[in-house]
């Protein structure tokens, strides 16, 4: 069992904190995953304009790199060590609140703007959540999510392992999950991944119905 393991299966959520306190990081690379960036530049795939969030936001790459002036995105972890962190460079680097909001909760839990999200990218947030909660997940990202509106899915990790978190995805899974409120507009099985996911990561987009 690895530490990251060990950590959240004695403590559970308050476990993610203690990570964050500790520096036990492996999923931060310190960028945007290449499959997002190769999704929006270089397939140029048309991002909706509005409110975007990104669950378990980490350090807040994903958030700055899908923000605009025209776009609006939250950020939300369960660590309040973390989101005091990435508040205070939000702070240093002069990105005003109009663009990036950075916020601790339990996504269970959050209520969405009158608007709801028009975009929601998961990525590294799904595989952590325990198997048996992944029905209350697809209910939560169809109630988010507006009418017309995307969840970018970067799934990950496509494998047959049976630890976790990360706990093993599938297609097929997504499909079980989504298929309901969803339709699947875009599906790439290789896209551009960092180096030790090459292979274990699927791109796609599930537009709600």
């Amino acid at each position: 069992m690895s530490q990251l393991q060990n950590i959240i299966n004695n403590e559970g959520e308050s476990g993610w904190d203690t990570l964050w306190q500790k520096d036990i990081t492996p999923w931060d690379f310190g960028d945007s995953s290449p499959a997002l960036k190769q999704l929006i530049e270089e397939k140029k795939f048309p991002l909706p304009e509005g409110r975007g969030l990104v669950p378990g936001c980490g350090k807040g790459f994903d958030v700055y790199y899908l923000s605009s002036e025209k776009r609006h995105v939250t950020g939300l972890d369960i660590s309040q060590t973390l989101i005091d962190q990435v508040q205070k460079e939000q702070k240093e680097l002069n990105v005003p609140d109009s663009k990036v909001t950075f916020q601790q909760g339990n996504f269970f839990d959050l209520n969405p703007p009158e608007e709801k999200y028009q975009f929601i990218y998961d990525y590294t947030f799904l595989c952590t959540i325990p198997p048996h909660l992944r029905p209350k997940w697809a209910s939560k990202i169809a109630e988010l999510i507006s009418s017309g509106g995307i969840l970018i899915a970067l799934m990950f990790p496509i494998s047959n392992h049976t630890d976790g978190p990360p706990y093993a995805l599938s297609t097929e899974i997504y499909q079980e999950l989504l298929g309901e409120n969803f339709i699947r507009e875009y599906f790439d099985e290789n896209p551009n991944s960092f180096e030790r996911r090459k292979g274990k990561e699927h791109m796609s987009v599930w537009r709600r119905k």
